[in-house]
């Protein structure tokens, strides 16, 4: 029996013959975080979430304390019945190796109305851009920003800041 490769082609299913699929709105949904990203820049424009360099995993700086100027880029998902609910997301950086709290980002996510155009039980990706400039990080070490949707914990990224010396960069 031959094994599959990854050079071998891949089925794709033919939506004639394919089931469908119903997904039904649960009362129980909540605020959730899908994306999260720490990019060069970041900016919102009709709804849609434009990301410049994302994917960041170091951030170098000369001295310390330092200062980025980058941005984290999110999506959040609200179920139908939520997009005139507050929300609140809260976004930690801290120190991976000492735990230390380097900044508190909280935001506020509030729609008046859901947009148009939404069926009945749809819900809705909310972008929201956080910009990291004001934020500073004492020292080189690896960073965690940890992301909290209404007190509930939604995600995290971790991220390296380190020093260029001279010819190279220490961590």
């Amino acid at each position: 029996v031959p094994s599959p490769s990854s050079d071998a082609p891949r089925a794709r299913p033919n939506p004639e013959v394919s089931p469908r699929v119903s997904v039904r709105y649960r009362a129980d949904m909540t605020a959730e975080l899908k994306s999260l990203i720490l990019c060069d820049f970041a900016q919102i424009r009709e709804g849609l979430l434009f990301v410049q360099s994302g994917g960041l995993t170091r951030l170098v700086a000369p001295t310390f304390p330092a200062k980025f100027a980058c941005h984290v880029a999110t999506l959040v998902w609200l179920p139908p019945d939520e997009a005139g609910t507050a929300h609140e997301m809260v976004m930690k950086v801290k120190s991976a190796e000492t735990a230390m709290l380097a900044a508190t980002v909280k935001v506020a996510l509030h729609e008046s109305s859901p947009p148009s155009g939404l069926q009945p039980g749809e819900g809705r990706q909310v972008p929201i851009v956080v910009p990291l400039a004001a934020v500073s990080f004492p020292a080189p070490g690896e960073y965690d920003l940890q992301v909290e949707v209404d007190e509930q914990f939604a995600g995290d990224i971790s991220f390296r800041v380190a020093q260029r010396d001279g010819g190279g960069l220490k961590a």
